[in-house]
Protein backbone atom coordinates (compact mmCIF):
# COMPACT_ATOMS: atom_id res chain seq x y z
CA UNK A 1 0.00 0.00 0.00
CA UNK A 2 1.50 3.53 -1.19
CA UNK A 3 1.94 6.30 1.84
CA UNK A 4 3.16 9.67 1.76
CA UNK A 5 7.39 9.97 2.59
CA UNK A 6 8.02 11.73 6.23
CA UNK A 7 8.77 14.68 3.42
CA UNK A 8 5.65 14.50 1.82
CA UNK A 9 3.69 14.95 5.13
CA UNK A 10 5.42 17.72 6.30
CA UNK A 11 4.80 19.43 2.78
CA UNK A 12 1.19 18.46 3.33
CA UNK A 13 0.98 20.28 6.14
CA UNK A 14 2.83 23.31 5.12
CA UNK A 15 0.32 23.38 2.13
CA UNK A 16 -2.48 23.25 4.13
CA UNK A 17 -1.32 26.10 6.63
CA UNK A 18 -1.47 28.37 3.93
CA UNK A 19 -4.09 26.82 2.61
CA UNK A 20 -6.16 28.12 6.06
CA UNK A 21 -4.59 31.64 5.86
CA UNK A 22 -6.37 32.06 3.01
CA UNK A 23 -9.64 30.12 3.97
CA UNK A 24 -10.55 30.07 7.55
CA UNK A 25 -14.65 29.00 7.48
CA UNK A 26 -13.67 24.72 7.61
CA UNK A 27 -11.83 22.03 6.10
CA UNK A 28 -9.85 21.69 2.51
CA UNK A 29 -11.74 19.04 0.81
CA UNK A 30 -12.23 18.20 -2.75
CA UNK A 31 -10.30 18.95 -5.88
CA UNK A 32 -8.09 21.20 -3.97
CA UNK A 33 -7.08 18.23 -1.54
CA UNK A 34 -6.06 16.27 -4.03
CA UNK A 35 -3.84 18.97 -5.32
CA UNK A 36 -2.05 19.55 -2.40
CA UNK A 37 -1.76 16.15 -1.83
CA UNK A 38 -0.45 15.59 -5.48
CA UNK A 39 2.18 18.71 -4.99
CA UNK A 40 2.91 16.84 -1.74
CA UNK A 41 3.98 13.64 -3.09
CA UNK A 42 5.69 15.84 -6.50
CA UNK A 43 7.66 18.15 -3.66
CA UNK A 44 9.75 14.76 -2.34
CA UNK A 45 12.66 14.63 -5.15
CA UNK A 46 14.70 12.56 -3.55
CA UNK A 47 11.98 9.71 -3.40
CA UNK A 48 11.97 8.57 -7.08
CA UNK A 49 7.66 8.72 -6.91
CA UNK A 50 5.96 10.01 -9.97
CA UNK A 51 2.26 11.12 -9.75
CA UNK A 52 -0.52 11.69 -12.12
CA UNK A 53 -3.51 13.62 -11.11
CA UNK A 54 -6.87 13.32 -13.13
CA UNK A 55 -8.36 16.79 -12.16
CA UNK A 56 -12.24 16.33 -11.97
CA UNK A 57 -12.31 12.45 -12.42
CA UNK A 58 -15.14 9.78 -11.91
CA UNK A 59 -15.10 9.21 -8.17
CA UNK A 60 -15.26 5.48 -8.66
CA UNK A 61 -11.92 6.05 -10.29
CA UNK A 62 -7.99 6.51 -9.14
CA UNK A 63 -7.98 10.60 -8.40
CA UNK A 64 -4.10 10.02 -8.59
CA UNK A 65 -1.48 7.30 -9.78
CA UNK A 66 2.17 7.06 -8.16
CA UNK A 67 4.62 5.39 -10.02
CA UNK A 68 7.56 3.73 -7.99
CA UNK A 69 9.74 1.78 -9.48
CA UNK A 70 8.23 0.87 -12.34
CA UNK A 71 5.07 -0.20 -10.15
CA UNK A 72 1.67 2.20 -10.36
CA UNK A 73 -0.14 2.61 -6.57
CA UNK A 74 -3.68 4.01 -7.32
CA UNK A 75 -5.16 6.21 -5.18
CA UNK A 76 -8.92 7.46 -4.44
CA UNK A 77 -8.37 10.80 -2.44
CA UNK A 78 -11.08 11.11 0.05
CA UNK A 79 -11.92 13.44 3.16
CA UNK A 80 -13.59 11.76 5.67
CA UNK A 81 -14.80 12.10 9.45
CA UNK A 82 -13.79 9.83 11.99
CA UNK A 83 -16.70 8.77 14.61
CA UNK A 84 -18.06 6.68 17.09
CA UNK A 85 -19.96 3.79 15.52
CA UNK A 86 -21.93 1.07 17.06
CA UNK A 87 -20.45 -2.05 15.91
CA UNK A 88 -22.36 -5.06 17.69
CA UNK A 89 -23.16 -4.01 21.52
CA UNK A 90 -20.22 -1.47 21.25
CA UNK A 91 -19.24 2.15 20.10
CA UNK A 92 -16.11 2.17 18.40
CA UNK A 93 -13.76 4.59 16.23
CA UNK A 94 -14.33 4.16 12.41
CA UNK A 95 -13.75 6.24 9.55
CA UNK A 96 -16.41 6.95 7.58
CA UNK A 97 -16.02 7.79 4.05
CA UNK A 98 -18.91 8.54 1.46
CA UNK A 99 -18.25 6.65 -2.32
CA UNK A 100 -19.76 6.29 -5.71
CA UNK A 101 -23.61 7.24 -6.39
CA UNK A 102 -24.96 4.14 -8.34
CA UNK A 103 -28.61 5.36 -9.34
CA UNK A 104 -27.46 3.80 -12.57
CA UNK A 105 -28.23 0.14 -11.63
CA UNK A 106 -31.70 0.82 -10.87
CA UNK A 107 -31.73 -1.11 -7.17
CA UNK A 108 -30.30 -4.18 -8.55
CA UNK A 109 -28.25 -5.39 -5.40
CA UNK A 110 -26.69 -8.51 -7.54
CA UNK A 111 -25.24 -5.40 -9.76
CA UNK A 112 -24.49 -3.15 -6.62
CA UNK A 113 -23.23 -5.73 -4.96
CA UNK A 114 -20.85 -6.53 -8.19
CA UNK A 115 -20.18 -3.19 -8.32
CA UNK A 116 -18.82 -2.48 -4.93
CA UNK A 117 -16.69 -5.60 -5.22
CA UNK A 118 -14.65 -4.92 -7.73
CA UNK A 119 -10.86 -4.70 -7.26
CA UNK A 120 -10.05 -0.38 -7.54
CA UNK A 121 -7.97 1.82 -6.17
CA UNK A 122 -6.18 1.98 -2.07
CA UNK A 123 -8.21 5.18 -0.27
CA UNK A 124 -5.72 7.68 1.12
CA UNK A 125 -8.12 9.90 3.32
CA UNK A 126 -7.57 13.06 5.62
CA UNK A 127 -10.33 13.08 8.22
CA UNK A 128 -10.69 16.76 9.72
CA UNK A 129 -12.55 18.27 12.84
CA UNK A 130 -12.95 21.82 14.24
CA UNK A 131 -12.15 23.55 17.11
CA UNK A 132 -12.74 27.06 18.78
CA UNK A 133 -11.93 27.53 22.15
CA UNK A 134 -10.79 30.83 23.82
CA UNK A 135 -7.22 30.80 21.93
CA UNK A 136 -8.96 30.71 18.41
CA UNK A 137 -10.22 28.15 15.78
CA UNK A 138 -7.89 25.28 15.31
CA UNK A 139 -8.22 22.75 11.86
CA UNK A 140 -7.23 19.24 13.10
CA UNK A 141 -6.65 16.75 10.54
CA UNK A 142 -4.91 13.17 10.03
CA UNK A 143 -3.73 11.33 6.93
CA UNK A 144 -5.67 7.97 6.65
CA UNK A 145 -4.27 4.95 4.79
CA UNK A 146 -7.14 2.13 3.92
CA UNK A 147 -6.45 -0.40 1.70
CA UNK A 148 -8.98 -1.49 -0.87
CA UNK A 149 -9.38 -4.96 0.07
CA UNK A 150 -11.15 -4.30 2.85
CA UNK A 151 -13.92 -2.58 0.97
CA UNK A 152 -15.07 -5.82 -0.63
CA UNK A 153 -16.26 -9.52 -0.31
CA UNK A 154 -20.21 -8.60 -0.22
CA UNK A 155 -22.64 -11.03 -0.15
CA UNK A 156 -25.63 -9.80 -2.76
CA UNK A 157 -28.58 -11.73 -0.40
CA UNK A 158 -27.41 -10.50 2.78
CA UNK A 159 -28.52 -6.34 2.27
CA UNK A 160 -30.74 -5.17 5.26
CA UNK A 161 -33.18 -2.42 5.09
CA UNK A 162 -31.83 -0.39 8.27
CA UNK A 163 -34.67 3.13 8.18
CA UNK A 164 -34.62 4.23 4.62
CA UNK A 165 -31.16 2.47 3.40
CA UNK A 166 -29.99 -0.49 3.12
CA UNK A 167 -27.14 -1.98 4.63
CA UNK A 168 -24.68 -5.07 5.00
CA UNK A 169 -21.25 -5.53 7.34
CA UNK A 170 -18.54 -7.76 5.31
CA UNK A 171 -16.53 -10.29 7.34
CA UNK A 172 -13.94 -7.65 8.00
CA UNK A 173 -16.59 -5.50 10.19
CA UNK A 174 -16.42 -2.89 7.71
CA UNK A 175 -20.32 -1.33 7.54
CA UNK A 176 -21.78 -0.88 4.23
CA UNK A 177 -24.82 1.93 3.78
CA UNK A 178 -26.62 2.45 0.67
CA UNK A 179 -28.95 5.50 0.29
CA UNK A 180 -31.68 5.46 -1.82
CA UNK A 181 -32.90 9.26 -1.39
CA UNK A 182 -28.94 9.89 -2.03
CA UNK A 183 -28.81 8.39 -5.45
CA UNK A 184 -27.61 5.04 -4.23
CA UNK A 185 -24.52 6.76 -2.35
CA UNK A 186 -22.54 4.20 -0.66
CA UNK A 187 -21.58 5.10 2.86
CA UNK A 188 -18.23 2.96 4.24
CA UNK A 189 -17.78 3.09 7.77
CA UNK A 190 -14.48 1.72 8.38
CA UNK A 191 -12.64 0.36 12.16
CA UNK A 192 -9.75 2.19 12.99
CA UNK A 193 -8.06 -1.10 13.66
CA UNK A 194 -8.30 -1.82 9.98
CA UNK A 195 -6.19 1.54 8.98
CA UNK A 196 -2.93 3.07 9.26
CA UNK A 197 -3.08 6.73 10.44
CA UNK A 198 -1.00 9.33 11.11
CA UNK A 199 -1.06 11.68 14.60
CA UNK A 200 -3.36 14.43 14.05
CA UNK A 201 -1.67 17.46 13.61
CA UNK A 202 -3.72 20.86 14.31
CA UNK A 203 -3.27 24.16 12.42
CA UNK A 204 -4.21 27.48 13.46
Amino acid sequence: MYQLTPRMQQNLRQYLEKYHDLFDGGRCSGWELEELIYKSIQSDNTAGHHPTWQEGGHDDQADIRVRVNGEIYPLQIKSGEVKQVRSGTQRKPHLVLSGHRMSRFNGDFKVITEYLNEERADFLSIPYRKVEDDTGRHHIYQIVYVEGMYLRQLNPDQWEKVGASWRQVNPYKVIFTVSPSMSWQVWWRIPLSLVLHSPEFVIG
